[in-house]
């Protein structure tokens, strides 16, 4: 009897990962991410699309740029994942992006900000099967307590992965040095913050390219671009299965070595617009 219900578990999970005949239709494994989430309290300046949610709140007012800075919206951008399974690669994104960007162009180095990705919104794209998307997408919700079997408050509370700019070591480091080509400058960037999942920071560095459009002195539009992937930790951010099928699938693939790589790859890309000037 136990070697039968061994076996049954086993079965559900290859079928659930999608490594069985086409022909035969099960859950998949879920896949939590990434990338960009956060604490409840959304950032200022919020996209349209993010402020449009049902989820979301009024952001409260926040400080001017420092001195010598400043400030650009984000206004779109995208967070990615990818998760390097034994039995297949899961991947997902979403699209709702908020946050800001304070810049100084004369020292790089002074700039800080805030991306911040929305988790209710990821998508899976696993799989050739809609359904199975449809299906490992709400299982990935639930890991990270924003699907639909998690109580309200857990949803609002950890809506929103956020990213924040604490450190750049930008190569020029005056945006007036950067060479322009077709009124764009480039500029790359170790860009060093916290990044705060599910509740939970961690420190964070990741390489970017920075593209600043207009003068050196303001420009209008700012794009980033992570250069690789961030790797984060499921265990550290208390990323796991938080429904019946999700627990049954990660103990079965334990118990046969293929574990869920814990290791997360995020990146992530958005643009920002200016909106503030340096204060006098």
């Amino acid at each position: 009897m136990i070697r039968s219900r061994f076996l049954l578990c086993t079965c559900l999970a290859v079928l659930a990962v999608g490594c069985e005949d086409d022909k035969k239709k099960d859950t998949p494994t879920p896949a939590p991410s990434v990338a960009p989430s956060a604490a409840a309290a959304p950032s200022a300046m919020p996209s349209a699309s993010a402020s449009s949610g049902p989820a979301a709140s009024a952001a409260p007012k926040e400080a001017p740029p420092a001195a010598g800075a400043k400030r650009y919206a984000v206004l779109m951008g995208k967070g990615t994942f990818l998760i390097d399974a034994p039995l297949e690669k899961i991947k997902g994104m979403t699209d709702e992006v908020r946050g800001h960007l304070d810049v100084n162009p004369t020292d790089l180095g002074k700039s800080t900000g805030e991306i911040m990705v929305r988790l209710s919104t990821l998508k899976t794209s696993t799989f050739d099967s809609a359904d199975k998307n449809v299906a490992q997408t709400e299982h990935a919700r639930n890991w990270m307590e924003v699907g639909n079997e998690s109580p309200a408050a857990s949803r609002m509370k950890y809506e929103w992965a956020t990213f924040t700019v604490s450190s750049v070591d930008a190569t020029p480091h005056a945006l007036g040095e950067a060479k322009e080509e077709g009124g764009v400058r480039v500029v790359k960037a170790t860009v060093g913050g916290t990044l705060n999942l599910h509740g939970i920071p961690s420190k964070k560095t990741v390489p970017m390219t920075l593209r600043f459009k207009g003068p050196a002195d303001a420009p209008t539009e700012v794009e980033l671009q992570t250069d690789g992937a961030m790797p984060v930790s499921m265990k550290e951010h208390d990323v796991k299965p938080r429904d019946t099928l999700g627990g049954l699938l990660n103990g079965a693939l334990d118990r046969i070595g293929k574990k869920i790589d814990d290791k997360v790859q995020v990146s992530f890309q958005a643009t920002s617009k200016l909106t503030m000037p340096a204060e006098p």
